[in-house]
């Protein structure tokens, strides 16, 4: 009986990883995909960006006396990373049964390795799309089970954490927090409840629920710097209007492509000009978007089979190209649009299992028949160099951009 090699099991994994297996989670990684890594922060905790804010604005018009020097106003982007880790626990026997015959390697690969790797993609592409801003709002507290907030509600994510241990806030930074561990035993997708045991009689209305241990650090994601009206990245986004995402107001009935046109629009009036901007909406909001779409198509005389629908839109705006684009984890009630370009993620180092030479992140637990695998990876989430070219769209009655 043959026994895997180092070759033979890397070979075998990306066979299996490459066909059908019975995965219920969905796993989006758009934002990953689009965004270059940058490994600028070395083996330190930070790297530095100097960040041009206004013009020179020294000028004289006429004859005589000059007005004089006002330089430029310059600061210095300071970007952190942080470390994730993921740990899983996997049982001699199964291991044991990997090292034999590649029909043994798959059962061990689809009940154990697969489901961290995508486990770890998913956590990575929340991050760097969320990162700080939590999971949803609280809007009701009827004994552990908690309503979301329409505009707050991400089917994805929800129906994917039952078993996560959350926390609850009265504010995304510095506030209180309601009760302890909260453990999610139930989740149903039509009411936007999820059900939580442990102590929860404290937690109301306008809490936020973050993952365990995630409130007020970590990494820092797209829609928080899409909302962020103070400090980021050390500078102030209320001094420097350039460093300020902006906001629109779709207001109180569906998200339109006219009206991510007119929010466009606002990035175009500080300089994106002549740029790409991506948009992302939720899928229920594309599904909308591209019905519209869909209803403007003519067919010839003769046609036998009509097809319809898009992946994603494309057309002009006074910035350039907008694309929309569906994203499993953007919530009901946002959409955002953002400047791919100048936009990436720092680090020091991508996902992996492996941290040096011969380093394989896999332990024996003490007094257990169980070895630990761990994935890691240390980055800042997202960096965005223009965070004026952003704007972020939600509706002024608070509900979901598709209803």
């Amino acid at each position: 009986m043959s026994v895997n090699t180092t070759s033979t099991l890397v070979n075998r994994l990306k066979k299996r990883y490459n066909k059908e297996t019975s995965q219920l989670v969905p796993v989006p990684a758009d934002l990953q995909r689009r965004l270059p890594f940058r490994a600028d922060i070395g083996g330190g905790e930070q790297t530095e960006f100097d960040v041009q804010l206004s013009l020179e604005l020294g000028f004289t018009q006429g004859e005589g006396a000059l007005n004089g020097a006002i330089a430029q106003t310059n600061a210095k982007a300071i970007v952190s990373a942080y470390n994730l880790t993921l740990q899983s626990q996997v049982s001699y026997s199964l291991i044991a049964r990997a090292q034999k015959e590649e029909q043994a390697f798959n059962r061990f690969g689809d009940s154990k390795f697969i489901p961290m790797v995508d486990s770890f993609r998913m956590r990575e592409e929340f991050l760097a799309l969320q990162g700080r801003r939590g999971l949803g709002v609280v809007s009701a507290n009827n004994s552990g089970v908690l309503t979301i907030t329409a505009a707050s509600w991400n089917a994805t994510l929800m129906c994917s954490i039952k078993g996560a241990i959350l926390e609850a806030w009265t504010a995304v930074d510095g506030s209180t927090q309601h009760n302890a561990d909260l453990t999610v035993s139930a989740v149903d997708v039509a009411n936007r409840t999820i059900t939580v045991t442990g102590t929860s009689s404290a937690v109301v209305e306008n809490d936020i629920l973050f993952f365990k241990g995630d409130h007020n650090t970590g990494r820092i994601g797209l829609m928080h710097i899409a909302k962020n009206t103070g400090t980021l990245y050390n500078i102030d986004a209320a001094a420097n209007a350039l460093w300020k995402a902006n906001t629109y107001d779709a207001g109180t009935s569906a998200l339109t492509l006219g009206k991510i046109l007119a929010a466009a629009g606002k990035s175009a009036v500080k300089g994106c000009v002549g740029k790409q901007l991506v948009c992302y909406v939720p899928v229920q909001t594309f599904q909308t978007l591209v019905s519209d779409e869909a209803a403007l198509v003519q067919y010839k005389a003769g046609v036998s089979t009509a097809e319809r629908g898009f992946d994603t839109i494309k057309f002009l705006g006074a910035n350039g190209q907008i694309e929309v684009v569906p994203h499993l984890y953007m919530r009901d009630g946002e959409a955002v649009l953002w400047p791919e370009e100048f936009t990436y993620i720092i680090g020091s180092i991508e996902a992996t299992t492996q941290l040096a030479k011969d380093g394989d992140m896999i332990f024996d637990l003490e007094g257990y028949n169980y070895k630990e695998m761990r994935m890691f990876s240390d980055s800042c989430g997202v960096f965005c160099e223009r965070p004026g070219w952003i704007t972020l769209i939600t509706r002024s009655d608070s509900n979901a951009l598709h209803a």
